[in-house]
């Protein structure tokens, strides 16, 4: 029993590494191509609840709004509006919403 609870705890951690790298790779892949794909598998990995600053590490300075976080990609959407992500800060500076979608504003 005792060395289950290890191999669970070691997989667990090696597991959450990798989401981290990929988290990362992903981010930097944005940060150099503005692209979209890229972007939204860091929407879907990243975590609610993370702190303002891990998401500005992983890709990089946003349009701050003061109450979100805004990354564009290099293209619009059916509306003529421009794609990007949004991150809303809660007031302890953590995320608690996020998405996708056309910014049309």
């Amino acid at each position: 029993m005792n060395n289950f609870l290890i191999s669970a705890v070691l997989l667990l951690m090696i597991s959450s590494c990798q989401t981290i790298s990929e988290l990362e790779s992903l981010g930097q892949h944005y940060q150099e191509h503005n692209d979209h794909k890229s972007l939204q598998k860091v929407v879907n990995l990243m975590a609610l609840d993370s702190d303002i600053l891990f998401v500005k590490n992983i890709l990089g300075e946003p349009i701050d709004m003061g109450f979100d976080y805004r990354y564009l990609v290099d293209s619009v959407g059916e509306n003529g509006c421009v794609i990007g992500a949004v991150f809303h800060i809660n007031e302890f500076g953590k995320i608690d919403q996020k998405w996708i979608d056309e910014i049309c504003e």
